[in-house]
């Protein structure tokens, strides 16, 4: 350790350069993800230059000062970020209301306010634990996740810089500048370490428990942030003001440029190598954190091996320039064409979409950042800046709360028509409609349950559907009494068994029986194993295995009752998930109690989902149906297993849901699918007739007729 670095650059050309990268690969990823699967790390490319400018920054005003200005602070981000990010959230807001399905703009409001309010990384992380929401297709805010991720990180990380000041006994002496305050250097690498060692940490526990949170939390991508912040704190040189000292290594350009190489090298293959599947942060994310960390540390370069032609290129230093405004328009306008044209952008379209965000950069940086920075009202008064950025929140957060209030309204309008037809339901109501395939049973061309309010529509039995992750299935009884019933009938599997529900309870309660179930979601009950397991991202095995046991032991029920969606991939494939089914359902068969399968329902249209597509094409529903051949597309492994052991019933709705060419979206004024391949809980209970028909027929041929009050 004997060489200085330079004195230091106010302009680094080279972290310009990174930031275009980043952006790029950002941009690249979401519109053509084949070609780079991996572009995602471009926004970790991100973090790790926003946590060294910022740090910088900070250390240079506590050296400078023996303080840190809040205040001041707080309002350059304000002046720094909001401006263009409350524009970008008007305009989705603006955008959605004008182009997108009613069904999606409670989805938008929503994601709109927690944009404002930078929280929008946590409710994303709620959605992708709860069930319910973790499907739901992207909306055009949210990206809004990792600006969250850093401006949460400017409210902390200022007050880590306040606290060594503290801990360090800052002395300023007769208002002269100083070599700095005594101590700040190592109570800031003591802080930072800290926080970045804890999240780093929390980083890799989480995703190794393949929680889908932590690829938003905050605490597990502080650590990225962190390490350009101590990187800033090494580069920043001593407290006494002179630079600081690095390895002897590093005084030569050409090792500066090998680093910079390599740290490149790294970038690059996480962008080609990782995919969707790579467990993420964690671990993984060190090598392309690490490898800006290198870029960085490398500072400027010279000779054969260096990139200054490439990082000083004019374009790549614009790019550098635009980059936040590139980021924050360059989704909304891909979603929003995906939205209006109903389909994935073509490569020369991508090329087209690229082009398209590009100009809206260039106006979003020349005409609303750069103002923005150097409005002179603003920027001479700080605390003018926060008053005014704060009666801008207040007024985008009035904005974002417009879809929301705009959906409810037009449910609470069409709630009569809707109450009208559960209560005095036409002929060939719902299913009753299927022979036809007629979407309206009546003049009246009411949609029960609206596509807005669809998501609402399941069997609600609260804790009695375990979650995913959980490491148990929780077991509940229904109807008739232990003591009182003369059969028991239990409901297992996933999501794809709860939703038989409302068939089921129906008939359970006509005839007084008594309903045990075992219902986990994402779990269906079988000896095979979801490759989700495998990743960690959801708890299946033990889960499995209790409930097998559980259904083997109690005597007192008569026969299980078991769906499962099929759609799900399985570790070892079609045969390993027909073995698997045939190995538990065998032993419970075994057991002396009738297994009574049901095939699984059909996949409805994806692109846009089902609900969405009625909502926008109400005049020609036919475009909203699949094609009966492709929505049975999935892994009919029930089936399978029914063939490989003959003595399970096998139960058969296809005809409830398809005519001989089509699955429609909308069948007797009914909307078949909530989601993305459940049905609804009030088409499902048009199937109960026949639900009744068929399980009857099962029972009767498996002698329990009499058991089941089956004989009148």
């Amino acid at each position: 350790m004997s060489s200085q670095q330079p004195a230091p650059r106010r302009f680094l050309p080279e972290v310009q350069a990174l930031r275009a990268l980043a952006v790029l690969v950002v941009v690249a990823y979401h519109l053509e993800p084949r070609v780079v699967p991996g572009g995602f790390v471009g926004v970790d490319v991100f973090f790790v230059i926003s946590g060294f400018l910022i740090t910088g920054h900070l250390v240079r005003e506590a050296r400078r000062a023996g303080r840190i200005s809040l205040p001041g602070f707080w309002a350059g981000r304000v002046r720094r970020i909001l401006p263009a990010a409350l524009t970008a959230i008007a305009a989705v807001v603006v955008g959605t209301l004008v182009f997108a399905p009613v069904t999606q703009w409670g989805t938008i409001g929503q994601q709109a306010l927690a944009s404002v309010f930078s929280v929008q990384n946590w409710v994303l992380a709620a959605d992708s634990v709860d069930y319910l929401a973790a499907e739901n297709p992207p909306t055009a805010l949210q990206h809004f996740w990792s600006l969250g991720v850093e401006e949460q990180f400017y409210l902390l990380w200022p007050l880590l810089v306040v606290l060594a000041l503290l801990l360090g006994r800052a002395t300023i002496r007769g208002g002269r500048r100083s070599g700095g305050p005594r101590g700040l250097r190592p109570g800031l690498l003591a802080l930072f370490g800290t926080v970045t060692l804890a999240s780093l940490a929390y980083s890799m526990w989480l995703t190794a428990a393949g929680d889908p949170a932590a690829y938003f939390v905050t605490p597990t991508r502080m650590w990225e942030l962190g390490i350009g912040g101590l990187l800033a704190v090494v580069m920043a040189g001593r407290a006494d003001g002179a630079p600081a000292r690095v390895p002897r290594v590093l005084a030569s350009p050409g090792m500066r440029s090998l680093l910079v190489l390599a740290g490149l090298a790294g970038i690059g293959y996480a962008v080609i190598r990782y995919d969707g599947g790579t467990p993420f942060p964690g671990f993984a994310a060190a090598l392309p954190v690490l490898g800006t960390a290198a870029v960085i540390l490398a500072g400027r370069t010279s000779g054969p091996l260096s990139l200054n032609w490439l990082s000083d290129h004019l374009a790549i230093q614009w790019v550098g320039n635009v980059s936040y405004s590139l980021y924050l328009w360059h989704w909304p306008i891909l979603t929003f064409f995906i939205l209006i044209g109903d389909k994935e952008p073509r490569p020369l379209e991508s090329v087209g979409l690229l082009g398209i965000s590009l100009v809206a950069a260039w106006l979003s940086y020349r005409f609303i950042e750069t103002p923005a920075r150097t409005f002179r009202p603003l920027a001479s008064s700080n605390i003018r800046a926060l008053a005014v950025g704060a009666a801008a929140i207040v007024l985008a957060a009035v904005l974002a709360l417009v879809p929301t209030v705009g959906q409810q309204q037009v449910v609470a309008a069409e709630n009569g028509q809707i109450q009208q037809l559960r209560n005095s339901p036409p002929a060939g109501f719902g299913a009753a409609s299927i022979e036809t395939g007629a979407a309206f049973a009546s003049a009246n061309h009411q949609i029960v349950p609206t596509p807005a309010s669809a998501h609402g529509d399941y069997p609600d039995l609260g804790s009695c559907v375990s979650s995913g992750a959980s490491h148990l299935s929780h077991t509940c009884e229904f109807g008739a009494k232990k003591g009182d019933a003369k059969f028991t009938i239990a409901l297992v599997g996933d999501s794809h068994a709860t939703q038989w529900w409302k068939a089921l309870e129906p008939m359970a309660k006509k005839h007084n029986w008594r309903i045990v179930t075992h219902l986990k979601n994402s779990c269906p009950f079988t000896g095979a194993v979801r490759t989700a397991q495998k990743v960690g991202f959801i708890d299946c095995v033990d889960a499995n295995k209790d409930r097998l046991d559980d259904l083997v032991a109690d005597q007192d029920i008569d026969a299980v009752f078991i769906a499962g969606w099929t759609g799900a991939p399985i570790k070892g494939g079609h045969e390993a998930a027909t073995q698997g089914a045939v190995d538990y359902w065998g032993k419970v068969q075994d057991s002396g109690k009738q297994v009574i399968l049901v095939r699984d329902s059909p996949n409805p249209s994806q692109d846009p989902l089902a609900r969405d597509c009625v909502a926008k094409h109400a005049d020609d529903l036919r475009q909203c149906g699949k094609d009966r051949d492709e929505a049975l597309s999935n892994d009919d492994w029930i089936s399978a297993a029914q063939a490989r052991d003959p003595r399970l019933e096998l139960l058969d709705f296809t005809d409830e849901f398809c005519t001989q060419k089509l699955c429609p979206a909308v069948v007797g004024n009914v909307l078949v699918y909530r989601d993305q391949n459940h049905i609804s809980d009030t088409y499902m209970a048009t199937i109960a007739p026949a639900f009744e028909q068929q399980l009857s027929r099962a029972l009767r041929g498996s002698g329990l007729a009499g058991r089941a009050g089956l004989d009148g």
